[in-house]
């Protein structure tokens, strides 16, 4: 038997440390995803705590863990040293929904205030256009609409989803419910909803967006298009893999969503010159992704995007009239299920 070399022993070596290193780097992360570290939020009831006069991240956390605002003190005191800003939460009482991560508890703490000071909550449904929040924020809130939209269209703000050339923040804001405090500028808010779905968007896979052929931005525009086109998580897949089997096939995507992006009337009547309209958001007229989200995705789309069910269909269209729908593969499958459409009274 060979002797092994002084550098053999060296290399076994270093191989045994390095593997003993990785078990607990592994192992950490999913005790730290367990106390809710990492992971994301499932706001449930809101519950009122007070936080005291000269509280520090340990007795904040104690306090939010009692509350069951978030599971563990000490996911809160790693989010305050490594995000930062637990100097700047103030004392007084709170309201907070339970089943909050660590850092998105931080977050809420340093930007709504003490529950005594004046606030509103505004909420953006899942597929909210950018002009749709701003209205809202414009009608619920002391800030510009205007101002809002402007910022959020401008590049004055940046998204690490956001690619060069790209200045629009649709769709890359985070669809949920936000409290707006008086000190709230439209600057601050555009910031924390980006910020909401930067988070959101971290607890998914995006690494596979480069087996789909697509960017992570791309993978933004699907979700956009998928959220606009079913309110069943069960069916987003579906949506998902006939857009990706159409986009393979160098079809039309043909979704009526993006004529009404289009058109920037989403409840516009979609006559046969407004399915013409010269616009490259409408995937009826021209191949390929539509140049933008349209409209803000939530989670379920999201996750749709990047794993979409394998399967052969190119259509869909309403089964019922509850939003269910009839997927199908050749033109005579999607005439049958859309004549069978045809004949339901959903009045």
């Amino acid at each position: 038997m060979t002797k092994m070399t002084r550098r053999g022993k060296v290399v076994v070596i270093l191989f045994v440390l390095l593997g003993l290193l990785l078990v607990p780097v592994a192992g950490g992360y999913v005790y730290l995803r367990s106390v809710g570290f990492f992971g994301s939020s499932d706001p449930g009831p809101e519950v009122e705590f007070e936080i005291p006069n000269g509280s520090g991240a340990a007795e904040i956390g104690k306090i939010l863990e009692d509350k069951r605002v978030i599971k563990s003190a000490f996911a809160f005191r790693l989010a305050a040293y490594f995000d930062g800003g637990a100097e700047d939460i103030q004392a007084g009482n709170y309201v907070l929904p339970t089943g909050l991560t660590a850092r998105d508890a931080l977050e809420r703490l340093k930007g709504t205030g003490p529950a005594g000071q004046q606030y509103v909550t505004v909420t953006f449904p899942e597929g909210s256009w950018l002009t749709e929040m701003a209205d809202r924020i414009d009608d619920d809130t002391h800030i510009s609409g205007k101002k809002f939209l402007q910022l959020a269209t401008s590049g004055a703000i940046r998204s690490s989803f956001l690619p060069e050339g790209v200045d629009t923040l649709e769709g890359l804001l985070f669809p949920s419910t936000y409290q707006v405090i008086e000190k709230d500028t439209a600057k601050s808010v555009v910031k924390r909803f980006v910020a909401q779905f930067e988070e959101q968007a971290s607890t998914l896979d995006f690494s596979k967006a480069g087996a789909l052929g697509l960017s992570d931005y791309e993978i933004v525009i699907v979700a956009s298009m998928i959220e606009a086109e079913t309110r069943m998580d069960e069916e987003r897949p579906k949506v998902a893999q006939v857009i990706y089997n159409r986009i393979r096939a160098g079809w039309t995507l043909g979704i009526d969503a993006t004529v009404l992006y289009a058109l920037g009337a989403r409840h516009a009547v979609l006559t046969q010159s407004a399915l013409e309209v010269d616009s490259p958001y409408n995937t009826r007229r021209y191949t390929g992704l539509p140049p933008t989200p349209i409209g803000a995705p939530g989670s379920a789309s999201l996750e749709a995007a990047l794993n979409p069910t394998d399967g052969p269909w190119m259509y869909y269209v309403l089964a019922d009239c509850d939003g269910n729908h009839a997927f199908s593969t050749t033109d005579a499958e999607f005439l049958e299920d859309k004549a069978h459409y045809q004949t339901l009274d959903c009045g």
